[in-house]
């Protein structure tokens, strides 16, 4: 199963890579801009205040997290079952949206936080099992609770396998991530701070797209079974 979903999210990733650009890009440009506005705020240059300037940054990026969930998830269900819609249509639907993704990520990390307090790994099982509800909200049109319930029924007896799943895509990113902002760190952040962030945000975008295709691919496979 994982070397179908690598080779069905690498086609869709590359094919397709102009489009995640013209949709869910500009969410991660508007957190750059998050960012950038909040760094001027005094002591928060390099994130590490704890005023509540930089609890508004977090908030803030969060929900614009949230809403690129579902508009990413909403583009490669469409890819994939070769429907079009507007530019302004993916953002209408999102919104709509919106707030049952909010709702099941606060609810995935209460249960995720609850698990880590239990040494780790039932956390990290806890998000596998929850994995799929943001895509059974979307795609499917369920509820909050009832997307969360059929994430487990989908995951039931599976749990620790979904996580190799996603471990199998996560580990090797952040390997490459650190190697690849580990050279311009050396060079831009003691000269250009906003320039290396940059990077950052562009190369979370492009994980980021990945992954969701990826996750997509392990949902439909285990649904269909």
């Amino acid at each position: 199963m994982i070397l179908d979903a690598f080779k069905f999210t690498n086609s869709l990733f590359i094919e397709n890579l102009s489009k995640f650009f013209i949709v869910v890009f500009p969410l991660f440009v508007l957190q750059f801009f998050v960012y950038l506005a909040f760094a001027s705020v005094p002591g928060n240059e390099f994130g590490t205040t704890t005023s509540l300037t930089a609890n508004g940054q977090q908030i803030l990026t969060n929900l614009l997290g949230v809403y690129s969930m579902a508009l990413t998830i909403l583009l490669i269900d469409d890819i994939y079952k070769e429907r079009s819609r507007s530019i302004f249509d993916y953002f209408t639907y999102a919104f709509f949206f919106f707030f049952r993704i909010l709702f099941i990520s606060l609810i995935t990390l209460f249960v995720v936080v609850c698990g880590l307090f239990l040494f780790i790994l039932p956390g990290l099982y806890a998000s596998a099992r929850l994995l799929f509800a943001p895509f059974l909200a979307v795609i499917t049109n369920r509820g909050i609770l009832d997307s969360v319930k059929k994430s487990f029924e989908i995951t039931e007896e599976r749990g620790w396998k979904v996580l190799g799943y996603i471990l199998a895509v996560v580990i090797p990113f952040l390997f490459i991530m650190i190697f690849i902002l580990s050279v311009p760190a050396v060079y831009l952040i003691p000269q250009n701070m906003h320039a290396y962030m940059a990077i950052v945000f562009t190369l979370s975008f492009l994980f980021y797209v990945y992954f969701t295709i990826y996750t997509y691919r392990i949902f439909i496979n285990l649904s269909n079974n």
